[in-house]
């Protein structure tokens, strides 16, 4: 079996950083394909079966799954044209990212992550979700030793003066809290990317993570069921 990624895509990824303009990238787009690019879409590929498992309804498409390698510049005082890097997210066909519930894997040069939750903060959904802990505190609380099992931490800020119920478990007081929220892998070792069975590695915690991904589906879609009220 083959791996995905070639550890050759990291001395690329570091000779975007250090040489990124149009120039570099027109002479060397085939590189970026065979390194980057096409790596990526294969990686996609191979996991799409198993998400479509998740949710039927999930984006596969491997165009539609990575990340652009170009950088919105618009309102940014670095003007690079390019990332140097690359990020996979799996969320429902058709919503925006800054509301839908993801699954995502980033390979940086710094470090290799991967996880579930929302991009940014998404407050209407969150309110949903501390009503539903409050209403129902094991619905959480039953999911924790999952995320445990499959060594997942909770992370995003959080907000600082809001009032924790004195009702709900010690256990769920940093969900209620958070202003953001997201569950990343620990103990990544960055060269499990250029070993096979990278697919199956993500596909057997993605698929640990289902129960969370469907309860903060269902927060997204009691959002849209109120805003057609």
């Amino acid at each position: 079996m083959d791996s995905f990624f070639h550890p050759d895509m990291l001395t690329f990824m570091m000779d975007i950083r250090f040489n990124n303009n149009r120039e570099f990238m027109n002479e060397n787009r085939g590189t970026y394909y065979r390194l980057m690019r096409d790596p990526y879409y294969r990686l996609i590929d191979a996991m799409a079966p198993a998400m479509k498992k998740i949710d039927d309804l999930m984006e596969v498409r491997p165009a539609k799954c990575l990340s652009r390698i170009f950088r919105d510049t618009r309102y940014s005082h670095d003007k690079s044209p390019y990332r140097n890097h690359h990020w996979v997210t799996f969320r429902r066909q058709g919503e925006p990212r800054e509301l839908s519930v993801m699954y995502w894997f980033e390979i940086r040069l710094e470090a290799v992550s991967w996880g579930l939750g929302y991009w940014g903060a998404n407050r209407p959904a969150l309110d949903i979700l501390r009503q539903r802990m409050v209403a129902n505190p094991r619905e959480i609380s039953s999911l924790l030793p999952i995320l445990k099992k499959h060594g997942f931490v909770l992370e995003g800020s959080q907000y600082k003066r809001r009032a924790v119920p004195g009702n709900l478990p010690p256990a769920l007081a940093p969900w209620y809290l958070k202003r953001e929220l997201y569950l990343t892998k620990t103990g990544v070792q960055p060269e499990w990317v250029f070993q096979p069975g990278l697919d199956k590695r993500l596909v057997k915690d993605f698929t640990a993570l289902a129960p969370v991904y469907r309860l903060l589906r269902g927060c997204h879609e009691l959002v849209n069921a109120e805003n057609m009220l």
